[in-house]
């Protein structure tokens, strides 16, 4: 039995990384792009009909398999979350000396630093509370589950200082 025109589009949709037009999934299948566009309307709606379907097929801006918001969480917890090695860093600095001031890691590692909170406290991989006119930093639980940590600082710091090496290594 052959695959169907539907189940291989839906292969081409599954391993694109970004949305395709019409033309170009006809043109890597070989095929009309007025089948494709029959075919991917037929596809369309089979995911519509689901209601328990993670999946959608996404046309804003040309066709692209996509989960559903509503399993963002779920996604989140599956996706390896990328850090610039300064990020990294700045998150090595808070474990090691957490709880700490943000105005003093800013004297650590400088301006930047902000940015950095910021992308880190939206990852939660940690804290922010306010403590008279800065904010008191801290790691969160989700930082201890992501990188597989139960021991003490002693041990953090450990690895983070072999991160750090690795990463000037590279």
């Amino acid at each position: 039995m052959s695959p169907s025109l539907k189940g291989k589009i839906e292969a081409v949709l599954f391993m694109t990384g970004r949305a395709l037009s019409i033309s170009e999934i006809a043109e890597k299948l070989n095929e009309l792009p007025e089948s494709i566009e029959e075919a991917l309307l037929d596809l369309i709606n089979d995911y519509s009909c689901r209601e328990d379907s993670a999946l959608e097929i996404d046309d804003t801006e040309g066709y692209i398999l996509q989960v559903k918001e509503d399993y963002e969480t779920v996604v989140n917890q599956m996706i390896p979350i990328e850090l610039s090695i300064s990020a990294l860093r700045t998150l090595s600095a808070i474990a090691i000396h957490g709880p700490v001031l943000q105005s003093s890691l800013v004297e650590m590692r400088g301006s930047a630093a902000y940015d950095h909170i910021k992308e880190l406290a939206q990852h939660q991989l940690v804290s922010k509370k306010r403590k008279d006119r800065s904010y008191m930093l801290n790691v969160t639980s989700k930082f201890h589950e992501y990188f597989k940590l139960t021991g003490d600082k002693e041990e953090l710091k450990q690895l983070s200082l072999q991160m750090a090496d690795e990463a000037d290594n590279n």
